[in-house]
């Protein structure tokens, strides 16, 4: 289904065996490589690459969750499944990063990131 088909639920898990409850947000930057416009002097443009690492963005419920413990664990695997897509999301050598912040209102953390070393998908 993958291709043309996007939602569902999405199940993520680390290898250490915590699990989170997405809420909204999961965005992917898959690229480890941005790149920019330089514009020289005699108006030519050349392009310049910065290395950085596979992201994700996500949201996700509080479910009591020690957040010192997971900023400062040791770097995890991370897989993030769309059961309606049959398409997996693979990071591996991640950790978090940011200001975890929770909404006591919703009950939504937000302000976490995951970057990572490798990033791989699988179509099912």
């Amino acid at each position: 289904m993958a291709g043309k088909d996007f939602g569902g639920i999405i199940n993520v898990r680390l290898s250490t065996g915590t699990t989170f409850s997405l809420r909204g947000t999961l965005n992917i930057n898959p690229s480890r490589l941005s790149t920019e416009a330089v514009t020289n002097q005699d108006g030519s443009v050349d392009r310049t690459g910065t290395v950085q690492p596979a992201r994700v963005e996500l949201n996700f419920a509080d479910r009591g969750i020690d957040y010192n413990a997971l900023m400062q664990s040791a770097r995890f695997n991370i897989t993030f499944i769309e059961d309606f897509t049959g398409v997996t999301h693979y990071f591996t050598s991640a950790f978090m990063v940011g200001d975890p912040q929770s909404n006591r209102q919703t009950g939504e953390v937000t302000g976490i990131s995951i970057a990572a070393e490798k990033y791989s998908r699988s179509d099912g």
